[in-house]
């Protein structure tokens, strides 16, 4: 194989798997030599039942294997363990009960082995420092993720009861020490997309955390992805959603190179709630001048403010996304909708209609709602997802059985083409 050209060499290693790999690298020195770029993925996932903190660290120090890494995911999630335990029983309520025993005993043991292990390990944020020197010697990482919603265990039982939200907990007060940490190891390297799923959105109100943001927040200027999934506190005062809010906004506008902006509202101690936002509050007149992919969900705002900011970025929006499945159980309808607590989406899609003009895509998913419950004019739908994120076409839908929902093609039809309003008929429910 020594005499085969490099570039076969390496078609060849593009099918092997990771031990294939390491096995094919020891037959000779060149096949070693040319097998070093196929080591590592380059998606590097960190779990806090691993050492993985350490492991960046030894690749980022790496001559060779540093240029491998293009994606970190940091997964920080935690399992309520009363919470799963329920959950996990009645998943395998059907199961015969011995085997479901075993099934739930032999997860549930895997699981306590790897809890140990995390608390052998120093807590995250304490190895901030190695962390941010990791970052600055990984030259090609692009993409970093955060988050806290993703099971972190390579355990079936888990990873089916990580779907309900209430089987998930987080220390907020860690969290934002976690968050914070990242973001100093951020300003070393120019990302092209971030992701962080339930950010606590207190973290913008304290002063010492928003100088932090603030002074690192610069290094967002290479983003042209950014997806927010905002986790409010309950107790967040007046005064404080002012302060949390405005310094959400600054770190917002310190990224005006963005295509794709996702920013969505998870209310975990009430979750069908929506938060109430101003857009003129989070960003006043700002625009973003490359912005094609907008999505928005799990908030209330007023026609006015969502139609100004939405036609500020009229010339650019080609994909636009209201709504999403929020914080839903697998079996439930999504609940991740936009609410109008002024006006009315009719008022809305209709003045929007043609000042949008390189508009391609709508979509519109989950409790809609605008009006008060006192008048004729309220409105009050819930629409099920027709596409993916990516917008691929959702093939297969299985409806609730005991309520109604709609889809949004009409609305998107008018939207795109124009025409006469759609008449959003609820749907009857069918078997599928």
């Amino acid at each position: 194989m020594d005499f085969l050209p490099v570039e076969l060499l390496r078609l060849i290693f593009g099918y092997c798997d990771a031990a294939s790999t390491r096995a094919l690298r020891l037959a000779s020195a060149r096949l070693a030599d040319i097998g070093y770029e196929y080591l590592l993925a380059p998606n590097f996932t960190a779990v806090e039942w691993r050492d993985d903190i350490k492991r960046l660290h030894n690749i980022a120090n790496h001559d060779r294997l540093r240029t491998s890494i293009r994606t970190v995911t940091f997964n920080f999630s935690k399992v309520d363990e009363y919470n799963a335990r329920h959950a996990s029983f009645f998943q395998h309520w059907l199961q015969e009960p011995e085997e479901r025993n075993i099934v739930l005993q032999d997860a549930w043991i895997k699981y306590y082995e790897l809890e140990e292990r995390s608390r052998r390990l120093p807590a995250f944020h304490t190895r901030s420092s190695i962390v941010e020197e990791s970052f600055k010697r990984l030259p090609n990482l692009k993409d970093l993720e955060i988050t806290y919603t993703k099971c972190p265990y390579d355990i079936d039982i888990l990873r089916e009861v990580f779907l309900v939200r209430n089987c998930r907990k987080r220390d907020r007060s860690q969290a934002c020490k976690n968050m914070n940490a990242i973001v100093s190891a951020i300003r070393h390297v120019r990302l092209s997309s971030l992701t962080i799923d339930q950010l606590p959105l207190e973290i913008f109100k304290l002063a010492d955390d928003r100088r932090h943001w603030f002074d690192c927040a610069r290094s967002f200027a290479s983003l042209s992805r950014l997806d927010l999934v905002l986790d409010p506190p309950p107790d967040l005062l007046p005064n404080s959603r002012f302060r949390a809010i405005n310094g959400l906004g600054h770190v917002l506008q310190f990224s005006p190179n963005l295509t794709h902006l996702s920013l969505g509202f998870h209310m975990y101690y009430a979750p069908s709630e929506k938060f109430n936002l101003s857009f003129r509050a989070l960003f006043g007149d700002f625009t973003y001048e490359k912005l094609t992919d907008l999505k928005l969900e799990g908030l209330s705002c007023a026609e006015e403010d969502l139609r100004s900011f939405l036609i500020r970025h009229g010339a650019t929006l080609e994909r636009l996304r209201l709504g999403g499945r929020g914080l839903a159980k697998p079996y439930e309808l999504s609940i991740g909708g936009v609410h109008l607590y002024e006006g009315t989406f009719r008022s809305l899609f209709y003045s929007l209609q043609g000042k949008l003009p390189k508009l391609q895509r709508f979509h519109m998913e989950g409790d809609i709602e605008a009006g008060d419950i006192m008048t004729s004019s309220r409105e009050l739908y819930k629409f099920h997802a027709v596409t993916d994120e990516n917008w691929a076409e959702i093939v297969a839908w299985k409806r609730h059985p005991s309520r109604k929902t709609i889809d949004c093609l009409g609305l998107e039809r008018y939207l795109l083409r124009g025409g006469e309003y759609p008449r959003l008929v609820v749907v009857p429910d069918t078997d599928e």
